[in-house]
């Protein structure tokens, strides 16, 4: 990891940082001599935290589903810091079963927290980013920002369909103005993310007999061991917010690694042979 003083002084903007990846980081940096505006759904279980560092770390109520709050809420947070030199948001779960027996407001909520909620953030961030001529937005994506597992489409959509193509987009705009864009895509982690997940479990039998039901088994086995480390994860993140030419997707964790670039190597091999097909609709 780079040298810790590194970040003495510097201010941060985290969503989710009272748990998991989000939690990690804001510990790492408050060691470190940072600052951190916290935005949290639940400003209880920052608490402690908040006492141990009460001039470094700053704590905004949000919850993200209230998508028509987060430009207020950022605004609070460049008030109360004075400036903002990072912006990670990390606030996310996952909504699991077939994709016809979610309920529009699931949906919705899923859609909301995961996508709509960060694209507001980064709308909100960038004015101040643009007038400092210079910041960082990461974003925390997942593996699943590159394939897809079944029971998992709309967690998929906000994700792969959404997330990935907007920050990628988005990192071409900003290019040349000092801001920076990544996309963080991690595998599994030790967290409290399946503990967090809204699980619909599959109701018609055309679905507990299909790839659902075979997803959930598989899950219920254990067949998708949470190996990577918090702390690590955490350290990387710090590591990639000092990089000068930082990339626009950093791959965390060897499950994550295989499972995309085994993802990847399949689409394009499917690509690859359309290549005569598609050249015939050419004018």
């Amino acid at each position: 990891m780079v040298e810790g003083t590194i970040f003495k002084g510097q201010r941060w903007l985290i969503t989710g940082a009272s748990s998991g990846i989000g939690l990690e980081v804001t510990k790492l940096l408050l060691q470190h001599g940072a600052k951190v505006a916290a935005i949290v759904r639940n400003p209880q279980k920052i608490n402690a935290l908040h006492q141990e560092y009460p001039k470094a770390l700053a704590l905004l109520q949000l919850d993200l589903s209230e998508t028509s709050k987060v430009a207020g809420c950022v605004q609070s947070a460049i008030n109360s810091m004075g400036r903002i030199d990072t912006a990670l948001s990390t606030a996310g779960y996952a909504l699991v079963g077939a994709a016809e027996e979610l309920g529009e407001h699931a949906i919705t909520k899923q859609i909301n927290v995961n996508l709509v909620a960060p694209i507001f953030l980064a709308k909100a961030i960038l004015p101040h980013f643009r007038e400092l001529k210079t910041g960082r937005f990461l974003q925390l994506s997942s593996e699943g920002g590159q394939m897809a597992y079944p029971a998992a489409a709309i967690y998929h959509a906000s994700k792969w369909g959404g997330l990935e193509g907007f920050f990628e987009a988005l990192s071409m705009e900003v290019k040349g103005l000092g801001i920076a864009v990544t996309l963080i895509e991690p595998g599994r982690i030790q967290t409290e993310f399946d503990n967090n997940a809204v699980v619909v479990e599959p109701q018609s039998e055309d679905y507990r007999s299909s790839a659902v039901g075979t997803y959930f088994k598989l899950l219920s086995m254990g067949r998708f061991p949470m190996i990577g480390d918090p702390r690590k994860v955490a350290e990387a993140i710090l590591d990639l917010s000092q990089q000068e030419d930082p990339p626009l997707r950093l791959v965390l964790g060897s499950d994550s690694y295989k499972n995309i670039n085994r993802a990847l190597k399949k689409r394009l091999s499917k690509v690859e042979q359309q290549k005569d097909t598609s050249s015939q609709t050419d004018r």
